[in-house]
């Protein structure tokens, strides 16, 4: 199974993506990018990859419009 790159950033906010994606039954998973990462750091770079066949899926829910946008609240 081969992962894709999904959002790359803050592990706080890497976290929250995780956490949002496994709601959806979706599978992503979080890695540190640096080799001496700090984990008590809240602003260390992490990424979130997912399994290819998921990524489609996982794009439409983190960057598609809401139901909100779309009729024009």
């Amino acid at each position: 199974m081969s992962l894709k790159l999904l959002y790359e950033g803050q592990a706080v906010k890497s976290e929250m993506v995780v956490l949002m994606l496994e709601k959806w039954d979706l599978h992503p998973q979080m890695e540190e990018v640096g080799p001496n990462s700090d984990l008590n750091d809240l602003a260390r770079d992490s990424r979130v990859v997912i399994p290819e066949e998921e990524y489609e899926r996982a794009q439409e829910i983190l960057w598609d419009e809401s139901e909100i946008d779309r009729v024009g609240f």
